[in-house]
């Protein structure tokens, strides 16, 4: 049985939040790759990742 939702979801939110947090942190000047332009993951409809995300630091 689902009920539309993804119990694990606030949690996996709450962990991108704070290694965003940390890593910009780390690396103030972190930033995009000229030109990187992001593509979707390959096969997946359901996963709103990049496949690909290049940066500088």
């Amino acid at each position: 049985m689902t009920f539309g939702y993804c119990l694990g979801a606030p949690l996996a939110r709450l962990e991108s939040h704070l290694v965003l947090e940390q890593l910009l942190e780390r690396f103030p000047e972190l930033r995009l790759a000229p030109g990187c332009h992001r593509d979707p993951a390959p096969g997946r409809v359901m996963v709103r990742r990049p496949a690909r995300l290049d940066v500088v630091l």
